[in-house]
């Protein structure tokens, strides 16, 4: 097996065990075990269990700001930006829910470099919500009280999607991201989104 590929199952494999056990209930020899490797074998691709959570804390959140860099790029006005990035946003929590909850609940547990490489990208990542809630408020779309507070409340709902969605549901991520943007429109005070 390619070394790439071998390291993409250790991150899948490390994602899992630190979802369902947290960082510090699942130690290097968990995840080999899981993928039928030595744990001797592990330390060919990683140095640590701390080098694979940066792995996957960065890695979530540039996949996030990529993504939704590219679902924007030639969209205009506010109303359609954040639509579009509530869709994404949603789409992404739910899709890669796992990742996104170890992120989450393991975000103290990275040691510095990494916790500040990713606190930065969740930053820039923000900042672009209040840039297109703000020009919405400047543009009179959007009604808001406090610009940061409404951008966090955003975001934290469609976070929350990490919780309980299930591709098995009624819903697809699709669907349930066309519906989050729908009701984001709505609590920036927007009467009839369509």
């Amino acid at each position: 097996m390619a070394r790439g590929s071998r390291r993409a199952q250790i991150t899948a494999a490390a994602v899992k065990l630190f979802d369902e056990r947290g960082y510090y209930g699942a130690g290097m020899g968990d995840v080999a075990r899981s993928i039928g490797m030595g744990a001797s074998s592990l330390y060919n691709h990683y140095a640590s269990k701390q080098e694979i959570l940066a792995e996957i804390a960065i890695g979530a959140m540039e996949d996030l700001l990529r993504i939704n860099a590219r679902e924007l790029a030639g969209v205009s006005g506010p109303l359609d930006r954040l639509r579009v990035s509530m869709r994404t946003h949603v789409m992404f929590h739910a899709d890669f829910r796992q990742a996104v909850r170890v992120v989450n609940k393991e975000i103290d547990s990275l040691e510095e470099p990494s916790r500040s490489v990713v606190t930065q990208l969740r930053k820039d990542y923000v900042a672009r919500w209040e840039a297109i809630v703000k020009e919405g408020v400047e543009q009179g779309l959007f009604d808001v009280e406090n610009l940061r507070i409404a951008c966090w409340a955003l975001i934290d709902m469609g976070i929350g999607v990490s919780a309980w969605f299930s591709p098995e549901g009624a819903l697809s991520s699709e669907e349930l991201g066309d519906m989050y943007a729908e009701m984001a429109l709505r609590q920036l005070g927007v009467k009839s989104a369509n």
